[in-house]
């Protein structure tokens, strides 16, 4: 990672031709002059490798002063007309060029690239950009990322604790990751991992491994509820027994199919009222494709239409 200050991206209130995008920066200390800190700069874009967008500058409006403490947490807020959303078919980045300032000293000056993603949930299914998006996820190991196979499939990369590289070249590659917690990651330090990967557009999801307990995940969803945008936080369940009641701030759930490649029957009438991803198989895209026909037939299971849909599949 880089020493940049850790900055947190929050799409506000948007539409196709208005999206108001705030940005906060924890940490910033009063001086012994007291000087309120501010952030100021500019958000400049769009930037596409598919398509071709003549750029607009904004600039960023400071919303201090910031409380006070020895650490203020400092808000600035952009505004776009237009707004240029990123989706791996068009994934738009914009370059926030920025600074902390104290009077007329800069005190920090930094730049990343961002991009503005629309992802949420409706009942039971994920929508990326309004409309419905079923991620259908292979594991990849980051040594062997592959962009363009993975566009080719359409298929959304399954990644292990994925680093700064890899993200930043899916960003701007438009691939959809979905970034999966280490066993060994502390709790105490899931929440500023998970912020470290909200800020990429690329990585729309994070998820908790299974060794989580339902108590920790609340308190990691409530760590990183400032942070982590529209990335979604998701919770890996075991699929054998019968559903547990999602943990408050999750945003969905990863089912384990195990060998039978069924979940255990309790899920057909149970089942949490969030996205379900279904978590088993193997072979690519493919094996995608096979487990979603399995689980289809699983949930009709002789009635005349499934009780509800699953959110995605993922061959792991």
């Amino acid at each position: 990672m880089s020493d940049q200050p850790a900055i947190a991206v929050t799409l506000g209130p948007c539409d196709d031709m208005r999206a108001e995008v705030f940005f906060r920066v924890a940490g910033a200390a009063v001086d012994s002059d007291r000087r309120w800190p501010r952030l100021a700069g500019t958000l400049v874009g769009p930037e596409c490798r598919r398509a071709t967008t003549l750029p607009a500058t904004v600039r960023l409006v400071d919303l201090g002063p910031p409380s006070a403490g020895a650490a203020a947490t400092l808000v600035a807020r952009a505004v776009l007309t237009e707004p240029a959303f990123w989706t791996p078919d068009l994934p738009n980045l914009y370059r926030l060029e920025a600074r902390i300032e104290r009077g007329d000293e800069v005190a920090t000056a930094f730049s990343r690239r961002i991009g503005l993603r629309r992802l949420g949930a409706k009942g039971r299914s994920f929508r990326l950009d309004g409309r419905r998006w079923v991620p259908r996820g292979v594991r990849v190991d980051a040594a062997a990322f592959d962009a363009g196979g993975l566009r080719a499939e359409a298929t959304t990369a399954v990644v292990t604790h994925p680093d700064e590289s890899l993200c930043t070249r899916a960003d701007a590659d438009g691939v959809a990751v979905i970034a999966v917690l280490t066993e060994a990651t502390p709790v105490d330090g899931a929440a500023e991992v998970i912020a470290g990967w909200a800020i990429h557009p690329a990585v729309v999801m994070a998820l908790l491994p299974a060794g989580t307990s339902a108590a920790e995940v609340e308190a990691i969803a409530t760590a990183v509820r400032g942070s982590k945008g529209t990335l979604q936080l998701g919770w890996i369940v075991d699929g054998a027994a019968p559903p547990p009641s999602a943990p408050a701030g999750i945003d969905w759930l990863a089912v384990t199919v195990g060998r039978a490649g069924v979940p255990h029957a309790a899920w057909r009438g149970a089942a949490p009222s969030l996205p379900l991803v279904a978590w088993g198989g193997v072979g690519g895209r493919a094996g995608c494709d096979a487990l979603q026909a399995r689980l289809a037939a699983w949930l009709l299971d002789g009635a005349e239409r499934p009780p509800w849909e699953w959110a995605g599949y993922v061959v792991w």
